[in-house]
């Protein structure tokens, strides 16, 4: 028919074939593009929390910690160290624990971002061997160290300056 207007099959194959070929790629490629999306989410999350803490040590003049539950790379609490003690009380009330330190916030990492690990380094006080813990002084100091925030080949660090207590 002449003048006819439409597809033709041909093109309506190569525009199928070409779809498919698209779609393929992306699939390929949304495994990593979520783990991408979930290492920087936590690593957002966690920061946000370490600069809470560093703040309100600024703010009431007491010390606050962010610490890391030994053995468990999902799970953090926020607490303030308990008044006139000399040390942390190790825990953050999971599993029946007690402490003394008042408990701020406890955070499960994995009910947000499934799979993704954090990995604290050097944040042990020197007189301390309990959890990892990265505290922040009123004075604006901390305890410096790292942590890395991983899931799958996707890592992101964390990284506390002891002098300013930047992270």
């Amino acid at each position: 028919m002449k003048g006819a207007k439409g597809f033709s099959l041909i093109e309506l194959l190569i525009t199928i074939a070409f779809m498919s070929t698209l779609t393929a790629i992306a699939i390929l490629y949304a495994p990593g593009m979520m783990d991408n999306y979930k290492v920087r989410g936590a690593t957002r999350f966690v920061y946000g929390d370490m600069q809470m803490a560093r703040l309100r040590a600024l703010k009431e003049g007491k010390e606050f910690a962010v610490e890391f539950i030994t053995g468990n790379t999902t799970t953090y609490c926020i607490k303030r160290k308990a008044t006139g003690a000399a040390n942390w009380d190790a825990g953050c009330d999971i599993g029946g624990e007690d402490t003394l330190d008042e408990i701020i916030k406890t955070v499960v990492l994995s009910s947000e971002y499934s799979g993704v690990a954090v990995n604290p380094t050097n944040l042990t006080d020197i007189n301390e061997t309990a959890n990892e813990r990265a505290a922040f002084y009123p004075k604006g100091t901390a305890l410096g160290g790292s942590m890395t925030i991983s899931k799958g080949s996707m890592t992101k660090t964390i990284t506390i300056n002891t002098n300013t207590g930047n992270i």
